[in-house]
């Protein structure tokens, strides 16, 4: 019961807005004596605009009216002040700056002077929303001239982001940001008068703050801080990085270097954001701001005023753990740089190991290669040698023997044609001796063809290995030759090597195989030389490694190595026996 009796005791006390407002309006428009009247319509100062202005500007205008009658000054600024606050809420703003107006200039002869800088900011925003620039400014001004000077000065910091805002929409940034600049100084000074009287963790952050950016000595240069820098970035210490990019920032600032400051100084800001740094947030924006200033680009350093006005510090939090993770760096800097030296001496090591290891393969890769290259010249020598020693024999049988078998059987056949033979028999046996002499100087004519092929300089490898299958003469095997891209002369070194690879065998079929069927294909194309020898003889096991052991087959081997080719075998028994040879090429000349 007794909480319902104070329920309605609160309801009784609480004013009915509109039913002491109509009432107030009856007594303003009533007969009643003017001074009533006037009492009456300056209560209606107290009402809030926003409730019903409608009726608020009946009983103002009412009262305003009265009020000169009575030539009294005060009612008259009071309801004029109410009627500007009336208009300025229904936007009727040339209204607005009128009565505004008329009680500005009756405060300015008076000693209250100090009440006019709200009705001049009032007046400033009216004729800011009919964009009247430069009268808005007027007032402005007049506002902040009359502003608090001392003291909490809020009025004046809010005249003073006025006029900012004002310059800002006339696009002259210069003016806007020392408006601008004013307000924020103010309310910076403010609120670290407020934090030192308050919170004594952000005062000695402030202190902190001092002490870091005072670090730095006159006479640093920017390559020691440069240096610094990037030991912090290997060293990934973010609040480092902050601090002494700012550093860098202001020395660069100092020295006119804007660009380069200005690199600086957002470098510090980047990383001070990643940590939610806000007192360096504020002072990196504070000097981008002024350094913008500096360099004449007024509506940049308008946008980086307004980022420092917007910081917040949100804590002692944050401050504490900066502070904190500050001096555990200071602490564990020296460790740090031990372990970067330590490291930077293993690389070095490690490096060296790794030049000294390339060394060694790069020594055992010429070393195989130069022991490659010896054997290859050996070989070539061997070969050179070979060939050498087979065009003295194959000489010698063609211009000494063969010439002196020739004589035998020419005098042989000038004889038989001075004697008179006994009878028939003894003639037979005189012309088989004449033929035996014949067979002898046709075989060794062979043989020096074989063992120094004459027209292998003249018409090819090709012709050359058909005469060579000729002059076989062998009933017993039919042998096929195919060939390719040897019509004319290659690099006579190639065509002797694999003139003697097939000679060898050719030989090795005829001698062991017992095939009647010989298979020969030689091809040259742009990359390569194909040489493959297929019988049907009774073949051999390619996987026993005493077949390989032989002069035969070792030769083949080599040789065809000495061309960078392959060789390869593939036999059975009594499937015969294909032998494949590939060499590349490198562009052999002639």
């Amino acid at each position: 019961m007794k909480y319902l009796l104070f329920l309605l005791l609160i309801l009784a006390v609480i004013p009915c807005s509109g039913q002491n407002i109509d009432s107030l309006k009856k007594v303003v428009f009533s007969k009643s004596p003017a001074q009533k009247r006037l009492t009456a319509a300056i209560q209606v100062v107290d009402y809030p605009t926003e409730h019903d202005p409608a009726k608020i500007i009946a009983i103002a205008k009412e009262g305003l009216n009265i009020a000169y009658k009575l030539t009294n000054k005060k009612a008259i600024t009071s309801l004029s002040q109410t009627l500007g606050k009336a208009y300025y809420q229904i936007s009727q703003y040339d209204s607005t700056a009128y009565y505004y107006n008329i009680a500005a200039v009756i405060l300015s002869k008076t000693n209250q002077q100090y009440t006019l800088t709200d009705d001049y900011s009032r007046l400033a925003k009216a004729y800011f929303k009919l964009k009247n620039y430069d009268k808005a400014i007027e007032f402005c001004e007049l506002a902040i001239s009359y502003a608090p000077q001392t003291g909490e000065r809020t009025e004046l910091m809010q005249v003073l982001n006025q006029a900012g805002t004002l310059y800002e929409a006339k696009n002259n940034y210069r003016e806007a940001l020392n408006y601008f600049r004013q307000a924020f100084d103010i309310k910076d000074s403010l609120n670290l008068v407020k934090q030192t009287t308050q919170n004594t963790s952000e005062t000695y952050s402030h202190q902190f703050m001092g002490d870091v950016m005072g670090s730095i000595k006159q006479d640093q240069s920017a390559e020691e801080i440069l240096k610094t820098i990037d030991i912090k970035k290997s060293l990934n210490d973010t609040l480092a990085l902050s601090i002494n990019y700012f550093n860098l920032g202001v020395l660069y600032k100092n020295k006119r270097s804007y660009f380069q400051s200005l690199d600086a100084l957002k470098n510090c800001l980047q990383f001070a954001v990643q940590i939610n740094y806000a007192d360096m947030q504020k002072s990196a924006t504070n000097e981008i701001a002024d350094l913008y200033e500096q360099m004449g680009d007024y509506k940049q350093s308008l946008i980086y005023l307004k980022k420092h006005a917007t910081i917040k510090i949100t804590g002692n939090n944050t401050i504490d753990e900066l502070q904190a993770k500050y001096e555990i760096k200071q602490r564990e800097d020296q460790v740090l740089q031990q372990q970067f030296e330590i490291t930077k001496r293993n690389y070095w090591m490690a490096g060296i190991c790794i030049f000294i290891l390339l060394m060694l393969v790069t020594g055992f890769f010429y070393y195989k290669q130069n022991k490659l290259k010896q054997r290859n010249i050996a070989m070539q020598a061997i070969i050179a040698a070979e060939e050498s020693e087979r065009q003295r024999i194959a000489q010698d049988l063609h211009d000494s023997v063969s010439q002196i078998i020739s004589a035998a059987k020419i005098n042989l056949s000038v004889i038989g044609s001075e004697l008179p033979f006994i009878n028939e028999e003894q003639k037979t046996r005189f012309e088989k001796v004449i033929n035996l002499v014949d067979y002898g100087f046709k075989e060794v004519r062979t043989i020096s063809h074989n063992m120094m092929p004459w027209a292998l300089h003249k018409t090819g490898l090709a012709q050359v290995i058909k005469q060579f299958i000729e002059n076989i003469g062998n009933h017993n095997i039919a042998i096929n030759f195919f060939s390719r891209g040897f019509d004319s002369p290659f690099d006579n070194t190639t065509e002797i090597i694999l003139y003697r690879v097939l000679q060898e065998s050719v030989n090795n079929v005829m001698k062991h195989a017992d095939a009647d069927r010989l298979d020969i294909s030689l091809i040259r194309s742009d990359e390569s030389i194909s040489l493959t020898i297929e019988d049907n003889g009774k073949g051999f096991d390619t996987t026993n490694p005493d077949v390989f052991n032989g002069m035969g087959l070792n030769n083949l081997r080599s040789r065809i190595n000495f061309l960078k080719g392959k060789v390869e075998f593939d036999s059975q028994a009594n499937r015969g026996t294909l032998v494949s040879i590939y060499i590349p090429l490198t562009n052999k000349a002639l």
